[in-house]
């Protein structure tokens, strides 16, 4: 009986950490669009409904969705995708993505972004900025409209290479990846990593299903080493 219930817990425990869809593998944003609302997962987080949007900067051009690179890294409580891209900007040009997705956790409270790997010359300058909506979602434009609190996370190469921002704890957050690479008026700029980290915390029910399950586990496994004593006959 013991062991019965113990199995019981695990299993509950088990459905509480993961999603049906599959896990996050390193692609193409063209791969994580072809995903769907099914998504895929880090850890107990869902990453789902990628979609690209038409260039934000005016004369920008659009990077193909085969040509950026997402990875992503981190586990229950610290899911993180980076973008990569392996573009060069030259002098009076401006190459840009600019996509959206949502993200689905337990309890998600604080969002960090994190800007590597890029280079620019003269006026040149490379830029990512991770636009948030806590609770719900942006209007059509991916930047406006959020019904609840929103913010923005902004990165520029050389200047300000990470943000952060903290907040009330919310199970989904829309998110809106803007990354530019401008050439400027004389220069180049050259693409590198641009992550998006989030801050999650576990449930008390998933920690009391944890504790739960490591305790019954526990009483079965001294209960395998434990006999009935037997009564000697004379």
């Amino acid at each position: 009986m013991i062991k019965q219930v113990s199995l019981l817990a695990f299993a509950a425990l088990s459905v509480s950490q993961f999603a049906l869809a599959g896990v996050c593998s390193v692609g193409t944003l063209a791969s994580y669009v072809s995903l769907g609302a099914g998504g895929c997962t880090i850890g107990n987080n869902t990453l789902y409904d990628f979609k690209v949007f038409t260039s934000g900067t005016a004369g920008a051009t659009e990077l193909s969705k085969a040509l950026v690179s997402l990875t992503p890294s981190g586990g229950n409580y610290d899911p993180t995708l980076a973008l990569t891209v392996n573009q060069t900007a030259t002098a009076t040009a401006e190459l840009e993505t600019f996509f959206t997705y949502d993200i689905k956790g337990t309890s998600l409270v604080g969002a960090f972004a994190a800007l590597s790997g890029s280079s620019e010359t003269v006026d040149g300058a490379v830029s990512g900025i991770e636009n948030y909506c806590l609770g719900g979602s942006f209007g059509p434009d991916g930047v406006d409209g959020c019904p609840g609190a929103s913010g923005s996370l902004v990165t520029l190469d050389g200047i300000q290479n990470t943000d952060s921002a903290g907040f009330s704890k919310v199970s989904f957050i829309n998110v809106t990846n803007d990354f530019t690479l401008d050439g400027g008026t004389g220069g180049t700029a050259s693409g590198g990593t641009f992550s998006d980290s989030f801050a999650a915390v576990p449930e008390p029910v998933s920690v009391a299903l944890t504790g739960l399950g490591l305790m019954l586990a526990g009483l079965w496994g001294g209960a395998k080493h434990w006999r009935v004593p037997t009564m000697k006959q004379n």
